[in-house]
């Protein structure tokens, strides 16, 4: 099966493109500790700079950012993976 997406880290994994025949999305990201931390609502290129995802869209994108960014692993002394946590901000304002 031919992948249809592709997700990129971009500026020294500061940020992440998500890209499929649906349109491009671009996410802040962060670390705190072994958890990834992923910023909502993302930019839709040539859309909104505060997009929020329809139900279709977030069932389709969050769950390849998140195992996209789990798979990532640091082999230094011992071996380690990363959770993800997706972190809303502008709730309410």
């Amino acid at each position: 099966m031919a992948t249809d997406f592709r997700i990129r880290l971009e500026a020294k994994n500061e940020g992440l493109e998500y890209q499929d025949p649906f349109g491009t999305y671009r996410f802040d990201i962060g670390r705190d500790g072994k958890t990834w931390l992923v910023h909502l609502p993302c930019a839709k290129v040539g859309g909104s700079p505060q997009h929020r995802f329809t139900d279709e869209e977030r069932n389709r994108i969050l769950p390849r950012v998140e195992a996209d960014l789990r798979r990532i692993w640091w082999f230094g002394i011992w071996p380690s993976s990363y959770n993800v946590r997706f972190v809303e901000h502008g709730q309410g304002s």
